[in-house]
């Protein structure tokens, strides 16, 4: 449901969906529009679709738990179910299962972006791999350090580091950041830099 989609408008939708489908189980034996009625409203409905092919697959295919079916940990594993790129992957074998995953969104591309690689473009394919690396190199030893490591990046992006501007004054690596040391922080943030640079 994250997917593209901020968690304010999430909420609406997440409890009355978890109550409706509590588990792979459900969700695999309802019927397509059942699904899609439940998602109705929060847009982007090949999501939807996708997770019940998801589910379908891992009550079908995948061995079970004592628990029942259960998603699997290792991101690889991931990859193959449909709708999971490599960031729900990621994100899904380091906060389920404190897997050594890395995890790039539009947040932490843009924070790794300016603090590692000022010269990369993440819009760009090839930058993004590059990204992706940084990512995967900088991940701490133990999995349970890399739900806090991701977590931080994502919420740094999020908050500080963002797309409009990027709050320098506040930042608690800038001392660090390769694109907060081009150039003085004036407490207005890297807007008001690239501006000046525009103007020049």
């Amino acid at each position: 449901m994250l997917q593209q989609t901020q968690v304010s408008r999430v909420l609406d939708f997440y409890h009355g969906f978890i109550t409706r489908f509590p588990d792979l189980e459900s969700l695999a034996s309802a019927r397509p529009a059942q699904v899609l009625k439940q998602w109705q409203g929060l847009g982007y409905y090949a999501r939807a679709r996708n997770l019940h092919k998801l589910a379908r697959h891992v009550v079908r295919e995948e061995p079970t738990s004592v628990y029942g079916a259960t998603l699997p940990a290792d991101p690889g594993a991931l990859r193959v179910l449909p709708g999971v790129g490599a960031y729900t992957a990621g994100a899904v074998a380091s906060f389920a299962y404190e897997r050594r995953a890395a995890l790039v969104d539009t947040n932490v591309a843009r924070v790794l972006h300016r603090y590692f690689a000022p010269s990369l473009n993440p819009k760009r394919a090839r930058d993004l791999t590059v990204l992706w690396a940084i990512a995967d190199a900088i991940l701490p030893r133990t999995g349970a350090a890399v739900w806090t490591h991701n977590q931080a990046l994502m919420e740094l992006g999020a908050l500080v580091c963002t797309a409009r501007v990027a709050h320098c004054g506040r930042c608690p690596v800038r001392t660090l950041c390769q694109t907060a040391n081009q150039g003085a922080d004036d407490g207005a943030g890297m807007r008001t830099r690239q501006a000046k640079r525009k103007v020049k």
